[in-house]
């Protein structure tokens, strides 16, 4: 069991790297970004962005942040921050704010999350307001709303689903997708954790993501993933405590160069 282990650690956080191919596609969270954005069933505070259920088991505040630098561009970037909120220990509420593209056209996003934990299950819901700026006077704005949710098996296996846009609410060119994402976390060992989605928008192809983590010492980790159709690698490094996390993602997309992002997380506990 440990060989095959560490020959599937070997192959993503090697093997996988070398490849070049990349489309554009932007991700709040350094740590979700390198394991290949394969992030539906895990539980941790960036899940805000991508399936605020995982939020049900956090029990402390947080407040993420995330930049994103873009094809050795500097007017070009990727902002995201979030701050969480536990609620008597029965429900946690988050607050999203993003900002994507540069001062000319760029794509905003305020959105509200609300995670409720039932048993072996975690129910997650979001209210995005999404607007797209574009030159000095257009201004496109409209209304998301998000479900999903996870479900517990057992100490090594979550699940997780996830639908966005559920109302199918669109701009002018149809390019707000309407989607689901379903997938799993493995808990292989105490030092590595094994993510696979499958995501599906509508009239598009399916979207194959999978990645790794692993923890290589008490706080350092290494992280690596792949998503397929069209093909993205990705790959990163992170610091994590009690009271804090530090991840760095650096991917290459051909021709247009390389993507480094970088994130915060710091956990706001009573002294």
């Amino acid at each position: 069991m440990y060989f095959f282990i560490r020959i599937q650690v070997v192959f993503f956080l090697f093997i996988l790297p070398v490849q070049l191919l990349f489309a554009q596609d932007f991700s709040a969270g350094a740590r979700t970004r390198s394991i290949g954005n394969a992030c539906i069933a895990d539980t941790n505070a960036w899940t805000i962005f991508t399936n605020p259920a995982g939020l049900a088991q956090i029990k402390k505040a947080n407040i993420l942040v995330s930049d994103e630098y873009v094809y050795n561009l500097q007017e070009i970037r990727s902002f995201s921050a979030a701050i969480i909120i536990p609620i008597k220990k029965k429900f946690i509420i988050g607050c999203t704010l993003q900002k994507q593209g540069y001062t000319w056209f760029n794509d905003q996003q305020i959105g509200v999350h609300l995670a409720q934990k039932i048993g072996i299950y975690s129910l997650g819901a979001s209210f995005i307001v999404w607007q797209r700026v574009a030159g000095e006077t257009f201004r496109q704005t409209h209304p998301l709303f998000n479900i999903g949710g996870t479900m517990s098996l057992n100490k090594h296996l979550q699940l997780g689903l996830h639908f966005s846009n559920c109302t199918n609410t669109q701009n002018d060119l149809q390019n707000l997708p309407v989607s689901v994402q379903a997938g799993f976390m493995y808990i292989l060992s105490k030092e590595i954790v094994w993510y696979t989605d499958l995501k599906k928008q509508l009239n598009s192809g399916m979207m194959f993501q999978t990645g790794i983590e692993y923890k290589i010492h008490k706080y350092f980790f290494l992280r690596s993933g792949v998503q397929l159709n069209p093909i993205r690698l990705n790959g990163g490094i992170g610091f994590c405590n009690k009271r804090s996390s530090i991840d760095y993602s650096m991917t290459y997309q051909s021709p247009l160069g390389f993507r480094h992002q970088l994130s915060l997380r710091i956990s706001l506990t009573k002294k």
